[in-house]
């Protein structure tokens, strides 16, 4: 990997250890919402799940390429789940910035974006959004809609205003897996994650000038809640979390924090103040620190919630934060499991 002469100080186990909880909470616990962890069925086994403030829903893709919205995941009324007829759903979808009420879903094979009213989820409308468009993520400061092609070889931009493709760009080198944009800031910014490297563009032109790279495939990452700039990693089968930020003055990529979690880490998440990294054993939660920085280059945890008897085996399939519990899907079974996140 790159990042040469980083300090990567790794945590002790009886740290970890000692940030093990159990599935329940009591009225007053360290957790925003009671009991800690909740089980919701969905009638379908659902992946790549986003949450609809809105709604008060999580909105998620099934196996077939259908639309989902779970109300009440929380289980304190009935849940009820809504499905689409076929989209042809791409790899993951975003709900608008500009208006959430509408929720984007790639179309690959029809070589565009729909725009699918959560309401009533039918398509209310479709965005030219460059070739074969698979994977999408917002730059929410510059209202752009990013869509990577299916073979990972093409970036395009979307006005979200004029609903109009800016410019495709092809990317150089290898084909890119995922994209994700910044949440603030009036220039293209975003980070591209590919075989072997991450990439950091920012700025006017097509593609936007390249501000570095670091070596390291990513197959869970997640932006900084809070400091675009920032990014969060973990290799294939890998327990290591990276924190990987610009060096000062803008430009190259370096390792500015680091953890080793009890099991491989699947999927990340983030809001303001945490990470959230899912394993196959459960949850941990990490603080992000993103502009204080981290002591000893070290990534404190704080809590890591054991959901090993919830999960029996099963491997989750996507994460959604909202604004008191993180949702897991699993794959191949039709549940939802609700963690509450931990107080600071």
């Amino acid at each position: 990997m790159g990042g040469a002469g980083c300090v990567r100080p790794v945590l002790s186990a009886a740290a970890i250890a000692s940030a093990v909880v159990a599935g329940c909470a009591a009225p007053g616990s360290s957790f925003e919402a009671d009991p800690a962890v909740v089980s919701t069925a969905t009638g379908t086994a659902l992946h790549s799940p986003v949450w609809s403030y809105r709604e008060h829903a999580l909105v998620a893709l099934t196996d077939d390429h259908r639309l989902v919205t779970v109300t009440d995941p929380e289980g304190s009324r009935r849940p009820v789940t809504r499905t689409s007829a076929p989209l042809g759903a791409g790899r993951d979808i975003e709900i608008s910035e500009l208006d959430d009420r509408h929720v984007f879903v790639p179309q690959p094979g029809a070589g565009r974006v729909a725009v699918v009213d959560l309401d009533g989820l039918r398509p209310v409308g479709a965005l030219t959004a460059g070739p074969a468009p698979a994977y999408l993520a917002q730059d929410a400061g510059a209202r752009l809609l990013l869509a990577l092609s299916a073979d990972g070889t093409h970036v395009t931009a979307v006005n979200l205003h004029r609903r109009t493709a800016l410019a495709t760009a092809e990317v150089p080198g290898d084909a890119q897996s995922t994209i994700d944009g910044a949440n603030r800031g009036d220039v293209v910014e975003y980070h591209l994650y590919g075989p072997g490297e991450i990439g950091y563009y920012k700025g006017a032109g097509s593609p936007p000038p390249l501000r570095g790279t670091y070596a390291v495939t990513a197959e869970a990452a997640a932006g900084d809640g809070a400091k675009v700039t920032r990014t969060y990693v973990a290799g294939p089968g890998s327990r290591e979390l990276l924190a990987v930020d610009v060096q000062r003055g803008g430009d190259g990529l370096q390792v500015v924090g680091h953890a080793v979690l009890p099991a491989p880490i699947r999927f990340l998440g983030t809001d303001d103040t945490r990470i959230y990294a899912a394993t196959d054993r459960g949850l941990v939660v990490l603080q992000s620190a993103s502009f204080t920085g981290y002591r000893n280059s070290t990534i404190p945890v704080i809590r890591t919630i054991s959901l090993a008897d919830r999960l029996g085996g099963a491997a989750v399939s996507g994460m959604a934060i909202g604004p008191h519990r993180v949702y897991l899907t699993v794959r191949g079974q039709d549940r939802v499991l609700g963690v509450a996140k931990p107080r600071l």
